[in-house]
């Protein structure tokens, strides 16, 4: 009985071996294509900045990243890591919120607009009412003070 069990524990552990070392293999054959991957998309990356860039003055070959990159960025690879109903589902929230913000922008640049209009309108005013009044029959210029 001893045998079986020493047999046994030699099959297992020669599994075991078997096991570790092709996920070794893999670990390398991974880490080698990733690797790989990563110096195709920063050449790709940095062969369309370049043609971005063409007739323009020299930009630094590394894109700044500022907070709000950083954030949509997270908030992507949260959202892929969503469900596809759930990712679905934000993705149509997103999209409403970014819409009420920009309707809300276009609405402060139509008032801002707007109080530029009048403001306008007020000067031309003011300039009217300042300019003499010509009577057009007889080309008699008149001008009004006020009174104080």
């Amino acid at each position: 009985m001893s045998l079986i069990r020493h047999g046994m524990k030699t099959k297992s552990a020669s599994n075991r071996e078997e096991l570790l070392s092709s996920i070794k293999r893999d670990r390398s054959i991974l880490n080698a294509y990733f690797q790989e991957l990563a110096t195709r998309n920063s050449q790709a990356a940095l062969q369309k900045e370049k043609l971005t860039n063409i007739g323009t003055t020299k930009v630094a070959a590394v894109r700044h990243r500022d907070s709000y990159d950083l954030f949509f960025e997270s908030a992507c690879i949260s959202i892929k890591s969503l469900p596809p109903k759930l990712g679905a589902e934000a993705k149509s929230r997103i999209s409403q919120i970014i819409t009420e913000f920009e309707i809300r922008a276009i609405s402060e640049q139509e008032a801002q607009q707007e109080k530029e209009k009048e403001k306008q309108q007020i000067a031309k005013t003011v300039r009217v009412s300042n300019e003499p009044l010509v009577d057009p029959s007889s080309g008699i210029v008149y001008e009004f003070q006020a009174y104080s």
